[in-house]
């Protein structure tokens, strides 16, 4: 590397921190005057805002970390791309907040409400463009420029036909509270919104698609990368997919569980690229898959058992609410939860761990012939056997220490 590069890598860093350390300083700032200019009803909903204002420094935090170590790495740029968001978060507040426009709004009002109103492009495509280069920062090979070209367009066709469609602007908020027209507006047409989603559709695809191609073809280091973003990603779906049926009452509640979800994808994404304890991956992927089938069938044992004992209890007391349904229910919990762990764990471990599982049966065999084998070249013989079939040496050598 010769000095003019040194020294463009130490400014790119330096640029990188410096945007990093105004993002967090306007998330503080963003929460404070949320916070003040409409305080909240309640403490879930004061999470909600608290766990938005983290999620955009950690994005910026990640992606300055990321870019320190690789100052070219275009998954660091766009993580500070996406916190930087929180520059412009405070516009859908202000929008959101107004009963009703200007009389006659002003070029500067007009432009921040356009801003306003696409924000969700700025929050949406740098996370897909996230999937499309990770880990490597670069596109999987030539032939998907026409994807990065795809989601590109797509950006520049929303922006340019919202700002020439003679169409009203939309206040933030759902329902919008009020419109203002367009400006600027001189195509008569509408928008080809069913055409946009088609493609965007196809670029999520793309995009998911060019990720598993990667898996396919990694070494295990970036297999391993992956798995921590397929992690991160797996969470917020499944928050997203309860919170889109309307599972639970509390909207703040669902807000805050939906916001540190996305939260999990630049950290996921951080952990993968800067390979912090890597592959820790697959432990915290066996322990997720246990303990939540874990919790799925041990609420469904407690709760169907609650309505039998109900039912039998009221059929021979005749009181229809009996707390000892519930202690009965919790002392059939309590005693069926280290077996269900068990054969929970022993059932993902022979269906998604096969050579862990493999290799414990191997060892437990093993255990079991060391304590009832009394001939030490045959102990000896199964040593090399075991050592050979779970770690696959090229060569085992047995060394006995003379007493």
């Amino acid at each position: 590397m010769t000095n003019t590069d040194s020294r463009t890598s130490r400014s790119i860093r330096w640029l990188a921190w410096g945007l990093a350390a105004a993002i967090v300083a306007a998330a503080v700032a963003v929460g404070l005057w949320t916070l003040r200019a409409q305080p909240p009803d309640s403490l879930p909903q004061a999470i909600a805002r608290l766990t938005t204002a983290i999620g955009f420094s950690v994005s910026g935090v990640t992606g300055a970390l990321i870019v320190a170590r690789h100052p070219r790495h275009t998954v660091g740029w766009l993580l500070l791309l996406e916190g930087a968001l929180v520059f412009a978060w405070p516009l859908d507040a202000y929008y959101g907040g107004l009963a009703a426009p200007p009389a006659q709004p002003s070029a500067l009002f007009l432009l921040g409400l356009f801003v306003a109103s696409g924000l969700w492009l700025w929050l949406i495509f740098p996370l897909l463009f996230i999937i499309l280069y990770f880990p490597t920062g670069s596109l999987p090979s030539p032939r998907w420029r026409w994807l990065r070209t795809l989601g590109v367009g797509l950006i520049v066709f929303f922006l340019v036909f919202g700002l020439l469609l003679a169409e009203e602007w939309n206040a933030p908020g759902e329902p919008p509270p009020w419109t203002v027209p367009n400006p600027i507006g001189v195509a008569s047409f509408g928008f080809p919104f069913p055409l946009w989603v088609a493609l965007l559709l196809t670029f999520v695809a793309g995009s998911v698609a060019s990720l598993f191609v990667r898996f396919r073809r990694a070494d295990p280091v970036e297999r391993g990368q992956i798995k921590w973003l397929l992690y991160a990603c797996g969470i917020f779906l499944v928050v997203y997919v309860l919170g889109f049926t309307n599972v639970g009452t509390n909207n703040d509640i669902g807000n805050a569980v939906l916001n540190l979800s996305i939260l999990s994808l630049p950290v996921a994404i951080g952990i993968a690229i800067l390979r912090y304890r890597l592959y820790d991956i697959d432990v915290v992927i066996r322990k997720t898959l246990v303990y939540s089938a874990l919790t799925a069938l041990l609420a469904l044992v407690y709760f169907g058992s609650v309505i039998l004992l109900q039912r039998l209890f009221g059929a021979l007391t005749g009181i229809e609410q009996s707390t000892l349904a519930v202690v009965v229910s919790t002392l059939i919990i309590a005693a069926l939860f280290t077996p269900l762990r068990r054969r929970i764990q022993e059932g993902i471990d022979r269906r998604f761990f096969r050579k862990k599982y493999n290799a414990q049966q191997v060892l437990a065999q093993f255990a079991q012939t060391a304590r009832d084998e009394t001939d030490l070249d045959a102990l000896l013989a199964e040593l090399v056997r075991v050592v050979d079939e779970t770690l696959q040496p090229e060569h085992v050598s047995v060394w006995l220490k003379k007493q």
